[in-house]
């Protein structure tokens, strides 16, 4: 008798016995999996959204550069390009912009003026005539969404990316 016991014991420990417990061992193994999807999802949809108003507000800047070439407040497109572009995305930091406008002057030499989002300045731009092209590049230091429940991976993950976008206007 104490051998098919102890036999008895040893299939109870391997057999179908303990198993009470499986479905919440299942569900918290992949309860992180679906919340690392769901948190992958939101931010990767966030980034687009922001690269779309990223490239809505470079595009209505250049048109304004373009069309009001001599009308510059200071004879200054840069600021007023960054100043144009700063009043479009009023919540987004001015420090993290980097801006690049290249001007065609009426001798169709190019010349192109950079800057950040704090100093951006080409007071001695050459006069812009008709039907020349205007380009402004814009690239924006973007940070993804931080997990509040873990900040140690939030450290290295400031400035996880950069959302850029170009448009050329026509001055008229």
């Amino acid at each position: 008798m104490t051998m098919t016991n102890s036999l008895r014991r040893i299939g109870d420990l391997f057999g179908r016995r303990g198993e009470e417990g499986s479905a919440l061992v299942e569900f918290a193994l992949t309860l992180p999996m679906l919340f690392g999807l769901i948190y992958l999802a939101a931010s990767l949809t966030l980034g687009m959204y922001n690269l779309q108003q990223l490239g809505n507000a470079t595009s209505a800047t250049a048109m304004a550069v373009g069309s009001d070439a001599g009308l510059f407040p200071s004879n200054d497109p840069c600021a007023y390009a960054k100043s144009t572009m700063l009043a479009s995305l009023p919540t987004w930091t001015a420090g993290n912009f980097t801006f690049k406008l290249t001007i065609t002057d009426a001798s169709d030499a190019t010349h192109a003026y950079t800057g950040t989002g704090t100093s951006f300045s080409c007071t001695t731009a050459p006069s812009m005539g008709p039907n020349y092209p205007v380009t402004l590049s814009v690239s924006y230091a973007y940070s993804w969404l931080g997990i509040p429940a873990m900040p140690f991976f939030n450290a290295g993950t400031k400035t996880a990316g950069v959302l850029a976008s170009s448009q050329s206007a026509i001055q008229m």
